[in-house]
């Protein structure tokens, strides 16, 4: 099986460190930073792609990568949480995301 998760952040990590125990899953990792929390913590040595993805982008992206689950960590769409209603704008990105995808998808960290 092959996992597409967005985003590397406190869930993804934790769901990253559960998908490793299994070695017929293959985990694509793209994120928006080199960086993530996944890489800090070494659950992970680098991402696979360094990318925004959005509602826009993620048919593209996934057919590129053929996903055969995307799993997205609600900390992916972030930075609009000091914007009055910006949890909600989060909210509703990861949503229409998910509702976009032309692959199974599943939002985890909400």
């Amino acid at each position: 099986m092959r996992i597409w998760m967005v985003g590397a952040g406190a869930a993804g990590t934790a769901a990253l460190r559960q998908l490793r125990k299994n070695e017929e899953i293959e985990v694509v990792v793209s994120a928006t930073t080199e960086r993530p929390h996944a890489v800090a913590e070494r659950v992970i040595a680098r991402v696979d792609h360094v990318e925004a993805v959005t509602p826009i982008n993620i048919n593209t992206l996934a057919r590129r990568i053929r996903p055969d689950l995307i799993l997205i960590d609600s900390a992916a769409v972030g930075g609009f949480g000091r914007v009055i209603g910006g949890t909600t704008l989060s909210q509703a990105l990861l949503e229409e995301m998910a509702a976009a995808s032309e692959y199974p998808c599943l939002v985890i960290g909400a």
